[in-house]
C-alpha cells in the first residue's frame, strides 16, 4: 500500500494548530517537514526528536509536590512496502519536572516507550546465521517503561545513587524493565494521537471533535490495524507479533 506519510503529517499539523495546547507540536512538525519528506522519499523511514507534547495532567504524580514542565516525543518509523507493515516503530516519551523540597531542588524525569524488539522471532539471526533469542520473551511491538533516555538521565547527578555520600535511609521509586506488554503497531500519526490521549484526555477529545483529525486517525488505523487484525487468525503470525509466550 503506497501512501505519503509526510502529506498526512502536514494535514495533522494543520489540525493541531486549531488547538492552542498543541501549537508547539504543530510548529515542530512543520519545522522538520523537509527532513521528514527526504527521509520518506529515500527509504520509507522517518525519525523525529524533541517533538513537544502537552504535559500530563496533574493527577497521581509522584513524588508528592512535584511540578511538571515539559513533555517530548522521539520516534523512529520504517515502512516496508513488501510486508505492508512497519519494520520499526519506536516511540520514546519523556516528561520533565522538578520538586522543590524545602530549598533542595530536584530535577525529575519520567520515561516510557513503545518499542520494536529487533530480536523478535522473524529477526532472530546472529552473525553466524543461528538463532539469537533475547533472554525474556519480547513481543515484536511492546509498551515498556524506561529506555535509553532514562539510562542517560540516571547516569549523572542522580539521587539516590551508588556511591552516595549522604548517610541514613532514603526512600524512592524503583523501576524495573518489565513488563513488556504487546501493543498494536503505531505510525507517527497514531503515536501522536496516543500520546495526546495519555497526557491530557481533555485536549485529545477537543481534537477528536474536528472531522479532519478523525479522518486522519481513521485512515492510519485502517492502514495498519485492519491487516494486523486479519492476520491474527494465523498461528505463525501471532507468534511473530506476540513473541515466544504465545503458544496457541
Amino acid at each position: 500500500m503506497v501512501f505519503s506519510l509526510p502529506d498526512e503529517l502536514e494535514r495533522l499539523s494543520a489540525v493541531l494548530r486549531r488547538e492552542p495546547a498543541t501549537n508547539a507540536t504543530a510548529d515542530a512538525l512543520d519545522t522538520n517537514m523537509g527532513r521528514f519528506r527526504s527521509q520518506w522519499i529515500n527509504n520509507r523511514q522517518m525519525r523525529g526528536s524533541q517533538l513537544p507534547l502537552p504535559v500530563p495532567r496533574n493527577q497521581g504524580l509522584h513524588p508528592n509536590g512535584c511540578e511538571l514542565q515539559a513533555s517530548y516525543l522521539d520516534f523512529q518509523f520504517e515502512w516496508k512496502e513488501e510486508e505492508g507493515a512497519p519494520w520499526r516503530a519506536e516511540y520514546q516519551v519523556r516528561v520533565e519536572g522538578y520538586l522543590d523540597a524545602d530549598g533542595a531542588l530536584f530535577e525529575l524525569q519520567d520515561h516510557w516507550r513503545l518499542d520494536t524488539d529487533m530480536y523478535a522471532p522473524c529477526r532472530r539471526v546472529a552473525a553466524d546465521g543461528n538463532a539469537n533469542p533475547s533472554k525474556e520473551p519480547h513481543p515484536l511491538f511492546h509498551f515498556q517503561r524506561g529506555g535509553h533516555a532514562q539510562d542517560a538521565f540516571a547516569a549523572v547527578d542522580f539521587l539516590p545513587a551508588n556511591p552516595c555520600t549522604v548517610s541514613g535511609v532514603w526512600k524512592g521509586l524503583m523501576q524495573s524493565p518489565g513488563p513488556r506488554i504487546p501493543v498494536v503497531p503505531l505510525d507517527p500519526i497514531l503515536a501522536i494521537d496516543f500520546c495526546l490521549s495519555q497526557n491530557d484526555g481533555t485536549i485529545w477529545r477537543r481534537l477528536r471533535n474536528f472531522p479532519e483529525y478523525l479522518d486522519l486517525i481513521e485512515s492510519a488505523q485502517s492502514r495498519l490495524w485492519l491487516p494486523f487484525f486479519a492476520q491474527l487468525q494465523d498461528q505463525k503470525f501471532r507468534r511473530t507479533w506476540f513473541g515466544p509466550s504465545m503458544l496457541v
